[in-house]
């Protein structure tokens, strides 16, 4: 089993939409339906692809400036984020992902699946257009945080969406922090880039905690003071710094445990073939079902299991 605050949300959201995310999904496997659940999971919902695109436009175009001690391009970075963003639409659009052969690592970063694509619905022009001018707003809003930026200047290390896990209670804790360098004092920095602040999920204090607490389980940080935690609101133009106290790691191992253990209660050992579909409860809001990626599939699923095996085990 592996855990993480994103898996969590899920598992409280829709316990159907955790099965078919966390358990079944396996572009590995030969079942048709676990195939499917695999793809499905790459979807992305609108708001949810801008996200993604800014940052991996500060990943690719931003942060190799700063690995190379070099001062930042605003606008190179910019247009070839939006040019990322372009090809990523592009490829959905065509609906490149259903080509049999297509794999994410052949496209280099252009294999995209939109939600109102999947659903053969089209984008409207002015929704897309809003969506670069908030790439433009995003990066604007940073390039003129020069306090900001300064700081982020002139080290040794950066570690752009570096994936950290820890083993807690037998369960692999994953975290992928959007930003880490360490600074000359001692001192090792995170930063979280946010697009839009999600009140549903507080101020994302429990997120940055995570970052310190894998950062102090597996990295040579002995003092959690030596820690920084930095939340850049990027639409609002917003830093926060978080303050972090010993006290917060007993909060998230307790938060941590609790989690655990309730979804152990129903998932078990985490094995697809452990599972029974129908003791996972359907989501509570009809929103939630609404936005799902796994939609369909959840409403197929049992005609699915009914075919001929030749059909659900493809070769």
């Amino acid at each position: 089993m592996k855990w993480s605050l994103s898996a969590h949300r899920t598992f409280r959201r829709c316990q159907r939409q955790y099965y078919f995310g966390n358990i079944a999904a396996n572009h590995r496997a030969r079942d048709k339906i676990r195939k499917e659940a695999y793809l499905l999971r790459q979807m992305k919902q609108l708001s949810a692809w801008k996200g993604s695109i800014i940052h991996e436009g500060i990943n690719k175009f931003v942060i190799p400036y700063l690995k190379e001690g070099r001062s930042i391009d605003w606008s190179v970075a910019l247009s070839n984020t939006l040019d990322l963003a372009s090809k990523q639409y592009h490829f959905s659009k065509a609906h490149k992902f259903r080509q049999p052969g297509i794999t994410k690592s052949a496209y280099n970063g252009e294999y995209c699946i939109l939600a109102e694509h999947e659903r053969n619905q089209e984008i409207p022009e002015d929704i897309l257009e809003n969506i670069y001018e908030e790439i433009r707003t995003c990066f604007n809003n940073l390039s003129f945080q020069r306090e900001l930026i300064s700081f982020f200047e002139g080290h040794k290390s950066y570690y752009a969406e570096h994936f950290l896990s820890h083993s807690f209670d037998g369960v692999q804790i994953k975290a992928v922090p959007d930003l880490i360098f360490t600074r000359s004092h001692g001192s090792t920095s995170v930063v979280d880039w946010k697009i839009e602040q999600d009140y549903s999920h507080g101020d994302h204090r429990l997120q940055v905690a995570l970052y310190a607490w894998v950062l102090l389980n597996k990295w040579d940080i002995s003092n959690p003071d030596k820690i920084e935690l930095y939340e850049a609101q990027l639409l609002e133009g917003n830093i926060i710094r978080h303050d972090f106290v010993p006290s917060m790691l007993e909060e998230l191992e307790d938060f941590i445990f609790q989690s655990i253990t309730e979804i152990r209660s129903l998932c078990g050992d985490h094995k697809y073939e452990s599972q029974n579909l129908d003791d996972f409860q359907f989501a509570k809001s009809a929103n939630t079902c609404a936005y799902c990626s796994f939609l369909r599939l959840c409403r197929e699923v049992k005609k699915w299991e009914r075919e001929p095996r030749h059909l659900i085990f493809l070769k």
